[in-house]
């Protein structure tokens, strides 16, 4: 019943290649947050998200609305925080 186990071999003949970091160059989704003032409407927060984590900018627009209207206006200072520290 060993020898049975042995015929057959329990080692894979090839192994998955490791993920390098030079394929993640190719990521279509930019590394870096910047802020995109071309396409914004106000200091283009929304607009720079949206091209950095490839989500509709109306979506983000949205979503801000909503977080200011229930969120008491906390939004507004982290909307103005991403606008005068990112780049």
């Amino acid at each position: 019943m060993a020898d049975k186990n042995k015929s057959t071999g329990s080692t894979p003949t090839s192994w998955p290649e490791p993920i390098s970091s030079n394929k993640r160059k190719n990521n279509p989704v930019k590394n870096k947050l910047k802020l995109d003032k071309a396409n914004g409407k106000l200091m283009g927060v929304c607009s720079g998200l949206a091209n950095w984590s490839g989500m509709d900018a109306n979506l983000l627009r949205i979503i801000f609305v909503l977080a200011t209207i229930f969120g008491f206006g906390s939004a507004i200072i982290i909307y103005l925080a991403i606008g005068l520290i990112v780049d």
